[in-house]
């Protein structure tokens, strides 16, 4: 499962706003996009288990390693 809290943790450290994931999510290269909308679904908990696509684009994004995204069995 996806660690919301982890990724709106991550994203603010960088100083980002759901809306610029948004929009660098949009770059071609990545081939799927994330909407501020479903960014903070997950970042709330409303939605944990999106695409693996997905899950790396924010880990390229966000400037991290997919295990940084997900629980682990210690945080359940």
């Amino acid at each position: 499962m996806l660690n919301g809290k982890k990724i709106r943790e991550i994203r603010k450290r960088l100083g980002y706003t759901a809306r610029d994931v948004e929009i660098l999510t949009k770059n071609v290269k990545y081939g799927t996009s994330i909407s501020k909308s479903y960014l903070e679904e997950l970042e709330r908990g409303d939605k944990k288990n999106p695409s693996f696509e997905k899950i790396e684009v924010l880990a390229n994004v966000l400037c991290c390693k997919l295990d940084d995204l997900v629980l682990s069995v210690e945080g359940l």
